[in-house]
């Protein structure tokens, strides 16, 4: 009856192998192998500030898209939602610019829209560089996405209707 007893050693050492060798594997991959996300940080995107100067002309604009009766683009003009041109652009002639109107002293505006208006004007850009600074030193995810004014408001006006901090 030797046979059997071979077959057992045998199976014994064959068990004993894989487990070494997935120990071992497994040692690698977790302690020894750094992993891909320690080596090269991603880089955060460039942020774009819209020009100070009177911009009102874009070949394509992007807009809020969301409000019931009103809709603003992204040169801060507050529009309804017939005087939209295809382009997504509001007609100038048909709008307000940088409307601040409904948004009290506090900076609580009463429509989301009027919010994002009032965020987009030039003389905001002190405060939301601020807002942004301070959202880069407690690492803000939600800000660390952002790339433009624009966003920056949309996101700023729609988690709060605060666009002064």
């Amino acid at each position: 009856m030797p046979f059997p007893k071979l077959l057992l050693r045998r199976r014994l050492w064959v068990g004993f192998l894989c487990t070494a060798l997935f120990c071992g594997v497994y040692v690698y991959v977790h302690f020894v192998k750094p992993p891909k996300d320690d080596v090269t940080p991603s880089p955060l995107p460039v942020f774009h500030w819209l020009p100070v100067a009177n911009t009102t002309t874009l070949n394509a604009c992007r807009n809020s898209q969301q409000g019931y009766f009103t809709v603003v683009d992204e040169l801060g003009y507050l529009c309804r939602w017939p005087d939209l041109l295809p382009s997504g652009c509001c007609t100038v002639q048909n709008s307000r610019r940088y409307e601040c109107a409904s948004c009290l002293t506090s900076g609580c505006c009463v429509h989301y829209e009027h919010c994002v208006s009032c965020c987009l004007h030039p003389d905001k850009q002190p405060l939301l560089r601020s807002i942004l600074s301070r959202s880069t030193e407690t690492f803000n995810p939600l800000y660390s996405s952002l790339r433009d004014q624009f966003e920056l408001c949309l996101s700023k006006c729609r988690t709060s209707s605060l666009t002064r901090e």
